[in-house]
């Protein structure tokens, strides 16, 4: 559990939206290349497959005006992701990629009930080598990780740290993610060495360095700190 708290976190791969877009193969490269740990955000295909991709939506990503969920595994080879060579990789694709060279923050956008989601990544991650942690904003898949594989370490999203603490009295968190334009010292300080708490997303030196002085770790894009 030491990464966590350790070097900055990669949001989305070491990516610049231009050349190498973000949650491709390409960023997990040189985020892997630098020794970052890496965040990545994952999305349950219409055939159960896992895909790395942030947005239900495909449109600001491929151009195509359709949600993923209801894209099956051969459809992502047919679109690219900004019109670069890049594709949008399954889960198994990243892993095979990374190889336990640097940790993964695993996010899971289910905003529905747990259990066909949860039950197809712990399939893929029961084989897996490498440290991970998983972390969703939704607050019954973490309850639902904490009851059916509470050895995998949990994260509780939330913009807000009051709502992250709240949520986590039932969740049972190893860590909190919240934004970091929502935290407060003043918050911190009341829940100081009782859980720690990872920040996102800092886009420049100056946000990261503010961050730090509030939280035990934080996720960054844009820039490398």
């Amino acid at each position: 559990m030491e990464w966590l708290t350790g070097k900055p976190i990669t949001h989305r791969g070491l990516f610049d939206n231009v050349t190498i877009p973000e949650n491709s193969i390409a960023a997990f490269e040189l985020a892997v290349k630098s020794g970052y740990p890496i965040e990545l955000d994952l999305q349950l295909l219409n055939d159960g497959h896992i895909a790395v991709f942030h947005d239900s939506s495909l449109l600001r990503m491929t151009g195509v005006n359709s949600s993923i969920c209801s894209k099956d595994k051969d459809d992502l080879k047919t679109l690219r992701l900004l019109e670069t060579g890049q594709s949008i990789p399954l889960l198994e694709e990243v892993l095979e990629c990374v190889n336990g060279q640097v940790p993964l923050i695993i996010e899971i956008k289910n905003p529905l009930f747990p259990a066909r989601f949860e039950f197809a990544l712990l399939k893929i991650l029961k084989i897996y080598k490498g440290d991970f942690a998983v972390e969703s904003f939704n607050p019954l898949t973490v309850l639902w990780m904490r009851i059916i594989a509470n050895k995998i370490l949990r994260g509780q999203l939330s913009r807000s740290l009051f709502r992250a603490n709240l949520y986590g009295k039932i969740t049972d968190p190893d860590f909190l993610a919240v934004d970091i334009t929502k935290l407060k010292y003043d918050q911190r300080k009341e829940s100081k060495k009782k859980i720690p708490v990872i920040g996102y997303t800092a886009k420049s030196q100056e946000e990261f360095t503010k961050a730090m002085e509030i939280c035990d770790n934080v996720i960054f894009e844009g820039f490398q700190p």
